[in-house]
């Protein structure tokens, strides 16, 4: 489906009396998981809390998500706001909708159903079919052509359903219409004849009722062969009662089809994929290989940005214009400054300002923050700490719960030691600006490097060091002051 943008939903549309209800009972036998299927994340995002966020996008804001009873972790990625009901036993798509229609008060007009493993939908969907219901003209920009799809009957529709065409359509309902084109009913795969398997055509989520047909309706389901409410039986049940059921074609099947298998999570995982990839470089980003670069849908990139390929950004990561990202470079929750080259490099909640060098094969982890001009350097690695402008930190060094100033040189194999064994807790150092920390210079923290002051290359400090002082040594000990050399040194880091 062409990317398309979605105008503001008129304040009445849908209005106050929609509720959706959200099928995410399932047990996914088939994802061979224990995690529940709908929180497989897609692009980061659970399954469930995706379809929840297309509701909300689509002005639908009463929310009934029918759970399982193993259902705490899904419970836990859902918004404020969203109804929770439980389906205690797994019978059937139509149990679950009684079960989530006995949550919704008297008064409601229009049900919307979707299901929490359909990470593809979209809010232009779900408000097409809630228009189709409506009897109003579609928003969608595929609707099935005049004539075909209609249910049979005058009035307004008592069902409107979302449906696409499938290469292979195995284990998808089938819809089928009769000679004029219109709706008659939809085969689930287990009831199918053998005719009816080859037909393409194959429903989905979203489904939109007529709330009050809807709770005559359900209440006459009768169970299938395995014992299962079906849903999709309401379809051919308003056409025996010559109500009219519209339906509303889509052209990516994937948006509205549900995910029950690890192989189909994976490729609706490269759908969206490729999705945010096209997004971004109509806004002015530049993606190398886009079927090699992994964005999280969250993200926000400014234009200019270069991203090569095997690079992730994931989480709640922005990254400032003009940046270039990777090749290799694994970012995650982390605000990046413009002009920020990370080459081959893991960050995680950390902030970077602008114009910062990192890596390659560096660690940047949480509770860092980098200010302008720094650059890290090959095998580095820093967690919880603070660098300031244009500090230089050199490869194989490790800086841990520290704070360090500006202008300041870490050597090659420079180490803050951190942790201590004995009473197992960790301790800041502090290192003032311009100081100049010599190659594998081991600091015991808690220590204190004062501004301007040198440590000799594989020197141990064990104590503060004042400023301007040089220190050397297995324990370090004062060596001279030279002011001068320091200065010249810096200017040559």
């Amino acid at each position: 489906m062409e990317a398309i943008t979605l105008s503001p939903a008129p304040p009445d549309f849908p209005d106050a009396t929609c509720v959706a209800i959200v099928m995410a009972a399932g047990r996914g036998v088939r994802m061979n998981s224990r995690t529940p299927k709908v929180l497989h994340p897609v692009g980061g995002v659970p399954m469930v809390r995706r379809a929840v966020d297309a509701l909300m996008q689509a002005s639908v804001t009463r929310i009934v998500v029918c759970v399982g009873p193993d259902s705490k972790g899904v419970r836990q990625v859902l918004p404020d706001g969203v109804q929770i009901t439980t389906q205690s036993e797994p019978l059937g798509t139509g149990d679950a909708v009684r079960i989530g229609l006995a949550a919704i008060p008297e008064g409601i007009e229009t049900v919307v159903v979707v299901g929490g493993d359909t990470p593809l939908v979209t809010a232009l969907t779900i408000r097409a079919v809630l228009g189709a219901l409506a009897g109003n003209s579609s928003p969608h920009p595929n609707p099935l052509p005049e004539g075909e799809g209609a249910g049979r009957g005058g009035g307004v529709p008592a069902v409107a359903i979302a449906v696409a065409e499938l290469e292979d359509p195995t284990g998808y309902g089938r819809v089928l219409l009769g000679a004029d084109g219109a709706v008659e009913r939809i085969a689930e795969e287990a009831e199918a004849s053998e005719v009816e398997r080859k037909v393409r055509l194959v429903d989905g989520w979203p489904f939109a009722f007529d709330a009050v047909w809807l709770r005559r309706a359900v209440a006459g389901l009768r169970p299938a062969a395995n014992g299962e409410l079906y849903l999709t039986d309401l379809i051919a049940a308003a056409v025996r009662e010559g109500r009219r059921v519209e339906a509303v074609r889509v052209s990516e099947p994937w948006e509205i089809v549900g995910v029950n298998t690890r192989r189909q999570l994976a490729e609706v995982e490269a759908r969206l994929r490729r999705r945010i990839c096209e997004r971004l470089m109509d806004a002015g980003v530049t993606i190398v290989d886009p079927s090699s670069t992994y964005v999280d849908e969250g993200v926000v990139v400014g234009r200019d940005v270069m991203i090569h390929p095997q690079s992730f950004l994931k989480g709640k990561t922005t990254v400032g214009e003009g940046s270039v990202i990777g090749p290799g470079a694994d970012v995650t929750d982390c605000q990046l400054g413009n002009e920020v080259e990370v080459r081959w490099s893991v960050i995680e909640g950390a902030q970077i300002a602008d114009r910062v060098r990192i890596g390659p094969y560096a660690r940047v982890r949480a509770g860092t923050r980098v200010s302008e001009d720094v650059y890290i350097g090959s095998f580095a690695e820093v967690k919880n700490s603070s660098l300031g402008r244009g500090t230089q930190m050199h490869h194989f060094s490790y800086l841990g719960d520290a704070q360090v100033g500006a202008g300041v040189n870490i050597g090659a194999g420079a180490v803050t030691c951190n942790f201590e064994f004995a009473d197992e807790e960790k301790y800041r150092t502090v290192i003032g600006d311009g100081a100049f920390i010599g190659s594998g210079t081991m600091l015991i923290a808690p220590v204190s490097i004062g501004e301007g002051a040198d440590t000799g290359a594989g020197s141990v400090v064990t104590h503060d060091v004042p400023p301007g002082v040089r220190v050397a040594g297995v324990p370090a000990r004062e060596m001279a002051r030279n002011r001068s050399k320091r200065s010249k040194r810096t200017e040559n880091s």
